[in-house]
């Protein structure tokens, strides 16, 4: 199936709803914020409408999810006809779920950080250099239109001597603020957590509809991997319900990460003991 095709059967269903309602064209364009020529284009399937103008017209068209889900399928249907990275499939994301057991997703990075994890991980290798593998836009906490982010990560992450105290203290009062916001939601598992399945590795779920959901398996070195295979996307959403549900809530974890960035030395601390 080609493009096209994934677009046409999306755009006959959006024609077919519009006639049900007996809705004109102009009528249903000014309710989703586009213009006539838009709506005309994605109905004959010959648009993307991206994701904000799907679930505006599966609302007014009162499709109940039916059509949003349409959406993430000829979405993703036309995504993966090609090898895709993490930058090709984010930006129409609505939900991304990271788990993270040995270091803090770039997306949750000061700058300062990231240069200091950078070093730790290639200290042979300028950082001008490092192009082998995507890299994803940082976080902020007034990222209003960006998609709901939610972190679980292990607390040891988190008190790993990686760089010096201010940076380290610095990450921290980022991640506090980040994990503030309404759209961003920070799960922290305690050091001292008996085992559990989340111990090899990192990965994220990023989900475009609530049927359609790919997963992400981050490595040190290339692209990464994009999982869109139904079996293993399910067992990495369970594997992340899982995880969840050992860590602290949300409120517990802003305050645990208060009282690690307070045990960071301060420059007076640091006068104090040479």
């Amino acid at each position: 199936m080609g493009p096209l095709d994934h677009w046409e059967g999306f755009g006959a269903r959006v024609w077919a709803a519009r006639r049900e309602h007996d809705y004109s064209l102009d009528y249903l364009a000014a309710q989703v914020y586009v213009t006539s020529e838009m709506l005309q284009e994605i109905e004959t399937g010959a648009l993307d409408p991206g994701r904000r103008v799907a679930q505006d017209l599966d609302r007014n068209l009162y499709l109940e999810g039916e059509l949003w889900d349409a959406w993430g399928s000829a979405h993703l249907g036309t995504l993966l006809q090609g090898r895709v990275t993490i930058t090709d499939v984010l930006p129409e994301a609505f939900q991304v779920r990271a788990y993270a057991p040995l270091v803090l997703p770039e997306p949750y990075l000061t700058d300062a950080y990231a240069t200091a994890l950078h070093r730790a991980e290639r200290p042979m290798e300028s950082l001008l250099l490092d192009d082998d593998r995507p890299h994803v836009g940082r976080l902020l906490p007034t990222s209003g239109a960006a998609p709901h982010h939610c972190l679980v990560i292990d607390e040891t992450a988190l008190t790993r001597t990686l760089a010096d105290a201010d940076t380290t203290r610095a990450q921290l009062l980022h991640l506090h603020r980040l994990a503030q916001s309404d759209r961003i939601t920070v799960h922290i598992i305690p050091t001292g957590t008996p085992y559990h399945p989340g111990l090899r590795g990192a990965f994220w779920t990023l989900s475009f509809s609530p049927a359609h959901t790919l997963v992400y398996s981050p490595h040190a070195r290339g692209p990464g991997h994009v999982i869109s295979e139904p079996a293993h996307v399910k067992g990495y959403t369970d594997l992340y319900a899982t995880l969840q549900g050992v860590a602290l809530s949300a409120d517990d974890s802003l305050h645990r990460i208060t009282e690690i960035a307070a045990r960071v030395p301060t420059p007076e601390r640091r006068a104090l003991h040479p």
